[in-house]
């Protein structure tokens, strides 16, 4: 493969792409495809997320190519990039992080699966010892032929060390089998359908198509005996014309030669007094066309800010109702922006292009911005009652169930007022979060909607509690601490990811973290790191610090969250059901983290049921699930059992027909995903009832009648003789209330 120092191929191919040919990006995918392969294979070993990775690469590195001054540099850009992408898949994970891209028809050209499992994953066992870099460096060899002095500029790192680390490499890796892998994925790495699918996703279905005619991947090669040939008929015609033009030359003499290309005088034409000798005449560059752009709030970066002026090459505009903006009349090429309101600067020197998709510019509103929409608020210390005159603020959209990383490090900024009165500023309508913090005090979210009916002059009351702080302990699944973990709320927006800042920190090198600038209440957590992902769920106190132990769970576990009402709890009982018995297994259950489980398994389809005790003020005695789950023995096995509170309510009356029966019993299964969920009541005597806080969806209701009292203990077994009746309901958002009656 041709190496990056060949600079001039990629100049010629980047300066069509500036001049509007994006399908010339072709050129770079075909040529770069295994250096990134190679890259994303050795950090995620992994060919269904490598090609998610090249792909991701291939599409960043399409916009940054205008930030690249030297073209020699590209091979180094694309390497970044693809390190970047693969660290960012492999730590933060989202649903169907590992679920490989969808193709086209035939768009796979070898079984990935069969490589994956026969070669990729031997592979991976022989690099296991090796670090990324060290991954890196053997697969870029022996996808792309690099030696040492090559990796060595891709990786960053000393030529010495590329050497010595690819001479390990190569000494501890089964050549046959590295053979095997770049012959096994030699169509996958130069895939054309993954070329279409960037393309397509740069330039449009138009751009693709025209590439897919070009493009030399998937096509047979050349014979080469017949180019070979046709080399060679060419060479021999090009020497014999050159050897008859040079006798010709010699035949017609000297002077006829000099003669014949003379060529006939013109008459010159006058030159102006302006134009000295040597001087250029100035060009009038073509001023047809237009800067555009949108001004936007800096904490929403969809929202535009109207009313505010913007001017670039002499000419000034005001943004409209969306904060977007357009000055005609102006030359092709880069200009400085300036954004003011009224004589006051409110950002300068921004470089946009006439020709390019430029970021929307970021301000701050304050006062001297226009807002439609404002928030005001009155900070007082929750126990004493006394304002709080000096605090921070930071707001974000939708309403998050736990405070986001980024707002706590970058989005909060300082307000002062004597009487603690907070002011903050919206440009759109939506659902919106109000964060405020002070020195000492917990963060305190207020939660809200702005409509056209909005009143600007309510004031909202924010009493904040004594700071909460959080320690713990991260243990692998060998019980070992692991530093490097990250702690990531379970919960977050769309602006937190847009901005790539998603956890709160890191362990150190013992496996601790401490974590000071958490709201109270209740807050859920993703611990992950290379072993897999834990969580926690923790309930923080007002001016208590809690100190927790987290572990990873063990491939082949059951394991997931055990709450109730999102409050992490304990199992009243952990049933496994074997032909048509039930098997407690409480006692083999490990609580590996707070609000976290984990039991081991046979690795097979299993039934579990599973219950927690009541708290004080609710009505059921008895509340369990009954889940289907498969064991896994590759990883752990994820099930949560969530109890929460719903907004069904089921009412009716009960009459009994035999009047011996006086005590009434009622059994609610929901419907689940998975399984069922049981709620049991004990409901006095006949009459009417009513069983509120029941989970929406589809299930049955069951009372059950009764001589004498049972025990609450006993009545799953004893409710099989009682006298019973079953009706269906069905509860959703558009009717969360039933009425059923019983006559038994």
């Amino acid at each position: 493969m041709i190496f990056v120092s060949q600079s001039k191929s990629e100049a010629a191919i980047l300066r069509r792409i500036f001049q509007g040919e994006p399908e010339a990006y072709r050129f770079i995918v075909e040529k770069y495809q295994p250096l990134v392969y190679a890259v994303a294979l050795a950090q995620t070993g992994s060919v269904a997320l490598a090609d998610k990775v090249v792909v991701e690469t291939f599409e960043e590195g399409y916009g940054r190519l205008v930030s690249l001054t030297d073209p020699r540099k590209l091979g180094l850009l694309l390497c970044s990039i693809a390190q970047q992408a693969s660290e960012q898949l492999l730590l933060h994970r989202v649903p169907n992080w590992n679920k490989p891209r969808v193709r086209e028809e035939a768009g796979a050209p070898v079984d990935l699966q069969w490589v994956q499992t026969e070669l990729i994953e031997p592979l991976n066992e022989e690099l296991g010892s090796f670090t990324s870099r060290e991954k890196q460096g053997l697969l870029l060899h022996a996808f792309c032929g690099f030696n040492a002095k090559q990796i060595a500029a891709l990786l960053k790192i000393e030529k010495k060390e590329a050497a010595e680390d690819l001479a390990r490499t190569r000494e501890n890796v089964e050549k046959a089998l590295l053979k095997e892998v770049v012959k096994g994925l030699h169509l996958e790495v130069n895939n054309k359908e993954r070329l279409l699918y960037i393309v397509s996703r740069l330039g449009g279905s138009e751009v693709a198509a025209k590439v897919a005619q070009e493009t030399r991947i998937g096509k047979p090669r050349l014979k080469i005996v017949p180019v070979l040939l046709t080399g060679v008929v060419l060479l021999v015609l090009g020497i014999s014309a050159l050897f008859i033009y040079r006798v010709v030359n010699r035949i017609r003499g000297p002077e006829e030669n000099q003669s014949s290309s003379t060529a006939p005088a013109t008459e010159a034409e006058p030159i102006s007094p302006d134009q000295q000798e040597g001087e250029k005449p100035a060009l009038e560059l073509p001023m047809n066309y237009a800067i555009k752009g949108r001004v936007v709030d800096e904490r929403f970066l969809t929202d535009g800010v109207a009313g505010v002026t913007v001017e670039a090459a002499g000419k000034q505009t005001e943004t409209d109702f969306y904060g977007a903006f357009e000055i005609r009349g102006v030359a092709r090429g880069e200009h400085d922006i300036t954004v003011r309101v009224g004589d006051r600067i409110i950002r300068q020197n921004i470089r946009f292009h006439t020709e390019k998709d430029n970021a929307p510019i970021t301000i701050r509103l304050d006062d001297s911005i226009p807002a439609r929409f404002h928030f005001r608020g009155r900070v007082f210390d929750r126990q004493t009652g006394s304002p709080i005159t000096t605090f921070e603020v930071a707001s974000c959209k939708d309403f998050p169930e736990m405070m986001q990383p980024y707002v706590i490090k970058k989005h909060f900024r300082e307000q002062q007022h004597p009487e603690g009165m907070v002011h903050e500023r919206f440009v759109t309508l939506g659902n919106y979060t109000v964060y405020v913090r002070a020195k000492g005090y917990a963060p305190f979210p207020v939660h809200f909607s702005i409509d056209e009916n909005w009143d600007g002059q309510q004031v909202f009351e924010l009493p904040l509690y004594r700071a909460t702080g959080l320690k713990g302990t991260v243990y692998g699944s060998n019980e070992l601490s692991l530093g490097g973990a990250a702690i990531i709320p379970r919960q977050g927006t769309a602006s937190g990811l847009a901005m790539d800042v998603i956890d709160y920190g890191r362990t150190n090198s013992m496996g601790r973290f401490e974590l000071y600038t958490l709201p109270v209440g209740i807050q859920s957590f993703l611990i992950t790191h290379q072993q897999g992902v834990a969580r926690a769920i923790v309930e923080l106190e007002p001016g208590k610090i809690k100190e927790i132990k987290i572990q990873f769970p063990r491939k082949g576990a059951l394991t997931g969250d055990i709450t109730l009402h999102k409050r992490p709890v304990k199992f009243r009982d952990f049933r496994r059901q074997v032909g048509g018995s039930m098997i407690d297994l409480a006692k083999n259950l490990n609580y590996i983290s707070p609000g976290q489980y984990e039991v081991l398994l046979t690795p097979e389809p299993v039934v579990i049921l599973a219950s927690v005790e009541p708290t004080e003020g609710v009505q059921w005695f008895y509340r369990g699930m009954k889940q289907e789950v498969s064991i896994s023995t590759t990883e752990p096995t994820w099930l949560d059992f969530n109890f929460e509170k719903g907004s069904g309510v089921l009412q009716g009356n009960a009459t009994l027909a035999n009047t011996q029966n006086r005590f009434v019993y009622a059994e609610v299964v929901s419907n689940r995903e998975n399984g069922t969920e049981h709620h049991y009541y004990y409901l006095g005597g006949p009459g009417g009832f009513q069983l509120g806080d029941l989970p929406l969806g589809s299930g049955e209701l069951t009372l059950y009648a009764a001589a004498r009292q049972v025990d609450i203990s006993d009545f799953d077994a004893a409710r099989v003789l009682m006298d019973k009746q079953t009706k269906p309901f069905n509860l959703d958002d558009s009717q969360k209330f039933a009425y059923l009656d019983f006559a038994l």
